[in-house]
């Protein structure tokens, strides 16, 4: 991603509670931090994100634009990338948040829970500065409250998918995967490279996503079978049926049969393991390029997005966002920047540094002509693969997202990725991790 990437253990709701009790503050009001004006002069809408300094260069000027053209003064806080969560924790409790930053989809729900967000809703809706309508199918589900509420505005998308060595490929007599190609065509693939060469693992997961229940939950939906949980954020029931169980034995028998990695391979050195030719299927997120590509690969190779089956094209969905405390003193000076963040800034800030497409997609053009002026096949597959896997309509989150999701990390690790390293029965890990989860949700 962008400096930070989506939790894969959501912050608890408990831990805010806990945070602002402490201080004497469960239950207060929430002020932004707009630097004070004078009398003549308004004050600034401040801002805060987790980006890298190249990033954060390039939105300071996008900012600079919109304050030339509407007056708005617009100033970014500096946090440090490695410890974001907890200053954001700090600044909220100390009624020091700014008028907007950067957030997971957990935090907002989180927060939003404990009435600590502004809701933008009404802003939203009106299609004031945004149409509700252009974002990626699925990305506003994940923002909206138990209450129908939007707790924040999605905005750099997570897209994941396969890095693959082309030339490998070729040289196997192998398809090269490609935008439209079927999970029959994935676990082909994996089965003649590991003839070609036996002493490999054809697929290494860089990121746990894709043999996790959410991964094989996207097997199911596409050949026709139920999802694992029946909502993005708010769960209320586990699915299991027949397609699940077989998706799920699919990467049981790759995994034993070292077709790829197992849930607990440590995947720290996949990329150069990739970039040096060590690899011929990395499963990671489009951010990986970043690494990728400065060590300039000798083969030809290219990003490929998820399978589809037999009933759909289902691809993940996940984003970060923008958030507002709840009692920020200019919404509208606030929304007004935040409209031309998303609608343009992001255009011109990723038009510099390509390394994630938004949500929105009137706002995502930058980042695919920036990877369009690279000019490279990589840069060119990985443009396309975002824009596939952001217009398809089926989509899938690539965790949970739901207040016992941190729990939910502890069954899978000792229920789910036991059973797909061939311990038990594929039944037997499928249902006990199902039951783990049912207990969760009450």
């Amino acid at each position: 991603m962008t400096g930070r990437r989506t939790e894969r253990r959501p912050v608890r709701r408990t831990r805010w509670i806990a945070a602002l009790a402490a201080v004497g503050m469960a239950g207060l009001a929430l002020t932004g931090c707009s630097a004070a004006g004078s009398a003549s002069e308004p004050a600034a809408v401040t801002y805060m994100t987790w980006e890298s300094i190249p990033t954060n260069t390039a939105f300071d000027a996008a900012m600079a634009k919109f304050t030339k053209e509407s007056g708005i003064r617009v100033e970014r806080s500096d946090s440090p990338n490695a410890d974001y969560a907890q200053k954001l924790a700090s600044l909220m409790i100390a009624r020091k948040a700014p008028d907007f930053f950067w957030c997971t989809t957990a935090e907002a729900q989180n927060l939003a829970a404990e009435g600590l967000l502004h809701d933008w809703t009404s802003k939203l809706r009106a299609g004031d500065g945004l149409d509700p309508s252009a974002f990626s199918p699925g990305a506003l589900a994940s923002w909206t409250t138990p209450k129908g509420r939007i707790a924040g505005i999605p905005t750099l998308a997570n897209t994941y998918g396969f890095f693959y060595n082309a030339d490998t490929f070729r040289k196997d007599g192998i398809p090269v995967p490609a935008p439209g190609w079927t999970w029959d065509d994935l676990f082909s693939a994996m089965a003649k490279l590991k003839a070609a060469d036996p002493g490999t693992t054809p697929l290494v997961n860089q990121w746990p996503l894709l043999d996790s229940p959410q991964g094989v939950s996207a097997y199911s939906v596409a050949n026709g079978g139920k999802p694992f949980v029946d909502d993005f954020v708010h769960a209320t029931s586990v699915s299991t049926d027949a397609t699940f169980t077989k998706g799920a034995k699919l990467f049981r028998d790759a995994i034993t049969s070292g077709e790829m990695t197992n849930p607990d391979y440590d995947a720290t050195n996949v990329p150069a393991a990739f970039s040096n030719g060590a690899v011929p299927l990395m499963f990671a997120g489009q951010f990986v390029q970043q690494f990728i590509a400065p060590n300039k690969p000798k083969f030809d190779w290219g990003y490929a997005p998820w399978p589809a089956g037999t009933d759909a094209n289902v691809q993940p969905v996940e984003t970060n966002g923008i958030c507002s405390p709840s009692t920020i003193t200019d919404p509208d000076a606030t929304w007004k920047a935040i409209s031309y963040l998303e609608s343009t800034g992001f255009n011109d800030a990723m038009r510099t540094v390509p390394v994630a497409p938004i949500a929105y997609m009137p706002g995502t053009k930058g980042y695919y002509a920036g990877l369009t002026a690279a000019g490279d096949p990589a840069s060119l597959s990985i443009a396309a693969t975002a824009k596939y896997e952001l217009a398809a309509k089926d989509k899938v989150i690539t965790a949970f997202l739901d207040p016992w999701a941190t729990n939910a990390t502890d069954i899978t690790t000792t229920e789910w990725n036991p059973m797909l390293s061939g311990h038990g029965t594929v039944k037997g890990g499928v249902e006990d991790t199902a039951d783990g989860i049912r207990r969760l949700m009450g």
